[in-house]
């Protein structure tokens, strides 16, 4: 491995230019070239394409893109410059495995290939934001008590002590140490002490907070994940090679997280799919991850579910899937919220594309994940059916569903329904939900089952 003192001696002698510079004449640029050269073509009547050698072109495409582009630090305007030597033995390295959890909730993760029945990783949970600590202990308890889950997310906190939560002040710190408190505290009354937190810490905004609160007095643990973000596109920040630097110092799991904007400076589905795949050979060339957190963004919907997307998404992940043991969870955002039959409409089109095309899946999050209180565990419990269901589908499958699904919904994602936030829909005191959302959810898994998804409930 290349290692983070070699990474900061490269951005230091690496070539410097203005970020526009970068972002229009090297990742656009780049983008546009070898869609052209490698003849990769976005087919918007297929949305879950099973062309093996689309995705094989892809990925070849990606290597390049990594050796001409590099990654671009905004905080020295400078390159960081790989070789396609140093691009294929972090691949050929790539270790293909990692244990997450403790005693009877560790368990260990494996790769994918498309069209697999392989158990994929149940990743349960959302990151999104709690006006209030009892919401954030409901939800977690709720995530832990779905047996199929084998790590969470936990909920940020938007106060502490009353205080509103704001990045570089003791706030933050602190929000971040009483946020992982909580969620343990929520997963020992579940039952499962032992399992993993995948998204630490998602009260910490800065490499400071992370820091300050990754110890064992805040309790987590070497078995846990933690989260490092990268920019779009292909940047990546000091507090993310700080983060780097620490977690690496101790063994720590780290996430190699990316959220490429379909529709910004890798143009469209087709440089976007390179740019998904380039993002995870940096993650392994400059953060040594041991996982991928991936979630494909169209730039002005704000959602993971357009036709454009579901294409990224399954094209990156089979070329993702055939050509490396990277392990990778993909991210859907949903245009509509908790209590919405278009909810569930938009999560299975999403993960009838990642899942046959080789990766897992995490829950996908409601409302665009941008309103707080907005998650409920029902759309993380009909996330997890609905991908269970979509473990051995074929890609051809995925493919004829998803067409199905986008018919249901693809005109209405600009006005789509916010829904109903969790205090409205469950009971704060007991963590249980109404009943018309017990009844919505029923019904529209009879929808889901009549169409191919094999639900089991």
């Amino acid at each position: 491995m290349i290692g983070i003192s070699e990474i900061c001696r490269r951005l230091e002698a690496g070539p410097r230019m203005a970020a526009e510079v970068f972002d229009l004449d090297v990742v656009f640029a780049n983008a546009k070239r070898l869609c052209e050269k490698y003849k990769i073509v976005y087919d918007k009547a297929n949305p879950v394409p099973s062309d093996d050698d689309l995705a094989d072109r892809t990925f070849q495409a990606a290597i390049d893109f990594v050796i001409e582009t590099g990654v671009y630090c905004p905080d020295t305007s400078s390159v960081i410059k790989f070789t396609r030597d140093e691009v294929l033995e972090a691949v050929a390295n790539s270790r293909g495995r990692c244990v997450m959890g403790q005693g009877k909730d560790r368990y260990e993760w494996t790769p994918r290939l498309p069209d697999s029945d392989t158990k994929p990783w149940y990743h349960v949970g959302t990151g999104i934001v709690n006006t209030d600590e009892r919401i954030a202990f409901n939800l977690v308890r709720s995530y832990a008590g779905i047996k199929q889950a084998n790590s969470v997310s936990v909920p940020a906190l938007e106060k502490i002590d009353g205080c509103q939560v704001s990045s570089g002040t003791p706030t933050e710190i602190l929000g971040a140490i009483r946020g992982i408190k909580i969620a343990r505290d929520a997963l020992r009354h579940a039952g499962r002490p032992g399992l993993a937190i995948g998204n630490c810490i998602s009260t910490a905004g800065t490499s400071l907070a992370t820091i300050a609160a990754s110890g064992s007095h805040s309790g987590l643990r070497p078995s846990d994940g933690w989260l490092v973000g990268m920019l779009a596109e292909m940047k990546l920040n000091m507090g993310a090679l700080n983060k780097v630097a620490y977690l690496s110092s101790w063994g720590a799991n780290i996430g190699n997280e990316s959220g490429p904007l379909v529709g910004g400076y890798a143009g469209g589905p087709a440089g976007t799919a390179i740019l998904n795949v380039a993002y995870r050979l940096i993650g392994i060339l400059v953060l040594e991850c041991d996982y991928h957190l991936t979630f494909p963004i169209h730039i002005t919907k704000s959602c993971s579910t357009t036709r454009e997307v579901l294409w990224c998404v399954a094209v990156s992940s089979q070329a993702i899937s055939r050509n490396t043991r990277e392990l990778v969870w993909s991210l859907g955002y949903i245009a509509a919220g908790p209590m919405t039959k278009q909810f569930f409409y938009e999560t299975a089109a999403y993960l009838a594309a990642a899942v046959p095309s080789g990766v897992s899946a995490q829950t996908t999050h409601p409302a665009r994940a941008v309103l707080n209180d907005y998650v409920t565990p029902m759309e993380m419990l009909g996330s997890v059916e609905i991908n269970q269901a979509c473990v051995g589908m074929s890609r051809t499958q995925g493919n004829e569903l998803a067409k199905e699904l986008l018919e249901k919904y693809e005109d209405k994602l600009d006005d789509a329904p916010i829904g109903t936030k969790y205090q409205d829909c469950y009971d704060i005191e007991t963590g249980l939900p109404c009943r018309e959302y017990v009844e919505l959810y029923g019904q529209v898994v009879e929808e889901l089952r009549a169409m191919g998804f094999g639900i089991r409930s």
